[in-house]
């Protein structure tokens, strides 16, 4: 579920000083919802936009909703013309709540190597 202590969770730990930065998991979670087949803006552009509006919903207005309309919004302007038409902002709104959830689980995060554990036998 998501929710804004969850969200602002992940984000004050990505943002911290010598943090990874929210960025790079936003640009991952794009990648798993398809975004790398859209030519232009890339997933680290439409990123580094998603960025501002996840930090104004996790040190502002805190309304979740609001936000994913917002990326919502993003996503439908930055997206292909297909037909030449676009679906409303509402169409995309599940991709947004999708993004999110993976922002939050940061699935695609690169794992590192267990630690190496000495033997103590």
């Amino acid at each position: 579920m998501l929710t804004l202590s969850r969200l602002r969770d992940r984000f004050v730990e990505d943002s911290r000083p010598g943090g990874p930065g929210a960025a790079p998991a936003l640009a991952r979670a794009l990648e798993l919802i398809g975004w790398g087949s859209v030519r232009e803006p890339s997933p680290a552009e439409l990123a580094d936009h998603l960025l501002l509006l996840l930090d104004d919903c996790v040190h502002g207005h805190g309304d979740v909703a609001a936000l994913a309309h917002a990326i919502a919004q993003a996503l439908r302007d930055t997206g292909p013309l297909l037909d030449g038409g676009l679906p409303p902002v509402d169409a995309y709104v599940p991709a947004a709540d999708e993004l999110l959830q993976r922002y939050i689980a940061d699935e695609g995060r690169p794992r590192r190597p267990p630690a190496f554990l000495p033997d103590l036998s």
